[in-house]
C-alpha cells in the first residue's frame, strides 16, 4: 500500500535534494553519488511515482531521465500515478523537456541507485537484464524521511534511527568521528593527559596512541608525537635515553613514535596522513638511519601508516607510494591491519596467517 502521507504531499525536488545532504553527511562512502543532483532527481521520482516498497510499483532508469519540469509540476494524484505507465511505454515521454539526455541512464543506473541500494534506501525486484519494466523502488523506512509535514527535530531523529539500522559499524564509526568536535586531548597508554592541537590529522594521531598502541602493542609507551601546531609536540627523551635512543632536535621523528617495550625491545614508526605523507621508501630509509646511529636495525623497528579510513581521498591518494614490509591502520576499523607484504618468505596463500 501507498504510505498515507504520500497520497496527499510529496517534497520538491531542491527538498529532496537537501534532505539527502542531511541524511548522508561528510565521511559516507560514495557520498557523492547519494546526494548529487542525480540521486535527488531519483528519489523525487520514485516518490512522485509512488514506487515504493509493497505498492507494485516500479522505476528504471528511464523514468528519471524522461522526468521534466513540466511533469513534476502537475501534482495531482492521478497524474502522478499515471506517470510509470505512460514513461515506461515504448516510446514514452513527458511532456516538456526531458531533464536528462537519453545515454544518462547508465549513470543513473551504475551510480545513484546502485549507492542507494548499498545502503538500503532502495529495493530492486529480480528482472531479466534486457527486461525494459521498473525494477526500483524506495524502501518505506527511508521514503518516510522525505515527508513535508515532519519537524525538523523529528525529522533528525528519524534521520539518527534510519542510519542505526541500514549503515554498517564501519560508516558509522566514520560519521561519529567526523562529527566530533572536541579531540583537544589525547590520553597516552600510562593514563596521563596531554593537549592536542586542532587540525586535518588530529582524530588520526589520537586514534594511533588511544587505539591502535593498546591493540597491537604488547606494553606500548609513547616517545613523541607531532600534530598540526607543532613538528614535535611532545617527546620523552628521558625515555629515549633509558631505551638507548640518541635523540638530537631535527632527527627524522616520526608523526607518532612509540615503543613496546617488552622484550625484545621494539619501535613503531607512524605517519598521520589526512593529506599526503605516508611511510614511503624514503622514510623508511630515513628513520632507520636514525635509530642506527643508537645501534638498532631495521629488525628494531615496525612502521605503520594510519588514514582514518578507507574511503577517504587520503588513502585513494597515497596508497601507491607505501612502502612494501609496512603496515596500514584505519581509526574507522581499529582492529584491522592492512600488511603490504613484499612477497620474501611466502611460499603461498597458505603460508599467510588465517589463511
Amino acid at each position: 500500500m501507498v504510505p498515507a502521507w504520500l497520497e496527499e504531499r510529496f517534497p520538491t525536488l531542491d527538498q529532496v535534494h537537501g534532505l539527502l545532504a542531511m541524511v548522508f553527511p561528510e565521511g559516507m562512502t560514495r557520498r557523492a553519488w547519494l546526494t548529487n543532483l542525480n540521486a535527488a532527481r531519483t528519489v523525487f521520482v520514485m516518490l512522485y511515482s509512488l514506487a515504493i516498497d509493497g505498492t507494485d510499483r516500479w522505476v528504471a532508469p528511464k523514468a528519471v531521465v524522461e522526468m521534466s519540469d513540466e511533469q513534476a509540476g502537475r501534482t495531482d494524484l492521478r497524474s502522478r500515478a499515471g506517470y510509470l505507465d505512460r514513461i515506461l511505454k515504448p516510446g514514452g515521454k513527458a511532456d516538456g523537456k526531458p531533464w536528462l539526455a537519453p545515454n544518462s541512464r547508465e549513470g543513473i543506473r551504475d551510480e545513484a541507485l546502485r549507492a542507494l541500494k548499498e545502503v538500503g534506501a532502495v529495493i530492486e525486484r529480480d528482472l531479466p537484464k534486457t527486461s525494459g519494466k521498473g525494477r526500483y523502488a524506495l524502501t518505506t523506512s527511508f521514503a518516510d524521511l522525505f515527508d513535508p509535514s515532519r519537524t525538523e527535530m523529528d525529522r533528525a531523529v528519524a534521520v539518527v534511527a534510519w542510519r542505526d539500522v541500514h549503515l554498517s559499524r564501519t560508516e558509522l564509526a566514520r560519521l561519529a568521528i567526523r562529527a566530533a568536535q572536541d579531540f583537544t586531548t589525547v590520553t597516552l597508554p600510562d593514563g596521563t593527559t596531554r593537549s592536542l592541537s586542532a587540525g586535518p590529522s588530529e582524530a588520526i594521531i589520537k586514534g594511533v596512541i588511544e587505539q591502535f598502541s593498546k591493540r597491537f602493542l604488547v606494553d606500548p609507551v609513547v616517545l613523541s608525537y607531532s600534530d598540526s601546531a607543532a613538528p614535535v609536540q611532545y617527546v620523552n627523551e628521558n625515555l629515549m635515553r633509558r631505551l638507548g635512543l640518541e635523540y638530537r632536535p631535527g632527527d627524522p621523528l616520526p608523526d607518532v613514535f612509540l615503543a613496546d617495550i617488552a622484550k625484545p625491545l621494539r619501535f613503531v614508526a607512524v605517519e598521520a596522513v589526512a593529506t599526503e605523507g605516508p611511510v614511503d621508501p624514503a622514510r623508511v630509509a630515513a628513520v632507520t638511519g636514525w635509530l642506527g646511529r643508537s645501534g638498532f636495525t631495521a629488525r628494531d623497528a615496525y612502521f605503520v601508516t594510519a588514514y582514518l579510513d578507507r574511503a577517504g581521498a587520503a588513502f585513494r591518494k597515497t596508497v601507491g607510494e607505501v612502502a612494501w614490509r609496512t603496515a596500514l591502520w584505519f581509526v574507522t576499523e581499529p582492529e584491522c591491519l592492512l600488511v603490504a607484504l613484499d612477497g620474501s618468505g611466502i611460499d603461498d596463500l597458505r603460508s599467510l596467517p588465517g589463511w
